[in-house]
């Protein structure tokens, strides 16, 4: 099956969607390289604190966890943004390009699907903890918690483009 042309409104818009997608994937990534620079400065000042020091600082382990699960949700929402997870492709390059192409829009909805529930329950979630404050930080659990929905309104906006360019005919590895 020979891949059908894009109308040229539609392959503007798709590549200024891509083009922004790109950008916001550079701030997504500086900001989970802060918060890993910011973990591994925590945990530093821990052990030396704790070890050499003989001072345990109580935060560092709670904030350094904090960081962590916020630049790894931010690093994986990227991730699926850019389509990075592996594949095994053995019976899918088999299959003839109509069914490939069925079967990458229903991967497509799924991967939607679950991060619609990922923004749903995330809110949910983070609005309920808002009330309860961390154990050693003055900050809101919810606080925590927002990252979930965050990471899962960052992916659904990826699948769409990449959805959308598959069900108008545009590039199947977006």
């Amino acid at each position: 099956m020979t891949a059908r042309r894009l109308a040229p409104a539609h392959a503007a818009t798709l590549a200024s969607v891509r083009a922004f997608l790109r950008w916001s994937d550079r701030i997504f990534l500086g900001i989970a390289g802060l918060l890993s620079a910011g973990f591994l400065v925590s945990i530093s000042l821990q052990v030396l604190f704790r070890y050499v020091l003989e001072l345990p600082l109580p935060w560092t382990e709670e904030l350094s966890r904090y960081m962590f699960v916020w630049a790894a949700l931010i690093a994986a929402a990227v991730s699926v943004g850019r389509n990075d997870q592996f594949v095994i492709p053995i019976l899918y390059d088999h299959l003839p390009a109509a069914v490939q192409r069925a079967l990458d829009i229903l991967i497509q909805l799924l991967a939607l699907a679950f991060a619609a529930i990922m923004v749903w329950y995330g809110f949910d979630m983070a609005d309920r903890l808002m009330m309860a404050e961390s154990p050693v930080l003055p900050i809101p659990q919810g606080t925590v918690y927002l990252v979930i929905p965050i990471a899962g309104l960052y992916m659904a906006v990826h699948i769409l483009g990449r959805l959308a360019a598959r069900i108008v005919g545009g590039d199947p590895g977006w």
